[in-house]
């Protein structure tokens, strides 16, 4: 049965089967509070909106800068590659700070997955440039 699964995966979905990233709504099922926190009051769980707000403005090569903060591990192995290719990651999710949850949620073993976080977490998107700019500060407590 195991087997099956994974061939349709595979076939059906061939950036997730092999995608160390699994997306905020894997997460949901057994952090439920945590999930309609993250929704209810993180601007990070719509942070696509400013990509497309922003997309007929700017250069292609300029859009691709905006993946880094307000997408789920692009650039990374697995990460967000396209709308299109990867939607289940299109926003900045919890993988962004605590990790990819991939072998967190196969498991469910704890040491798979960043449990406590610190401010150095969230200081290659919430630089102090981006602070002025945009008028945003990092959740030190997160969306919890």
């Amino acid at each position: 049965m195991k087997f099956f699964l994974t061939v349709l995966l595979v076939l059906f979905f061939p950036l997730a089967a092999f995608s160390d990233y699994v997306g905020i709504e894997a997460c949901k099922p057994c952090h439920q509070k945590q999930y309609e926190n993250f929704i209810k009051f993180s601007r990070m769980s719509n942070s696509f909106i400013g990509v497309e707000k922003m997309k007929n403005k700017i250069t292609p090569e300029e859009l691709k800068g905006c993946y880094e903060c307000h997408t789920t591990g692009y650039g990374k192995k697995g990460g967000f590659v396209s709308v299109d290719k990867t939607p289940h990651l299109k926003n900045t999710g919890c993988e962004v700070c605590h990790g990819p949850g991939k072998k967190h949620v196969e498991t469910k073993k704890p040491q798979y997955i960043k449990g406590k976080l610190t401010p150095k977490i969230c200081e290659p998107c919430h630089t102090e440039e981006r602070i002025r700019t945009f008028r945003f500060r990092p959740l030190l407590r997160g969306a919890h």
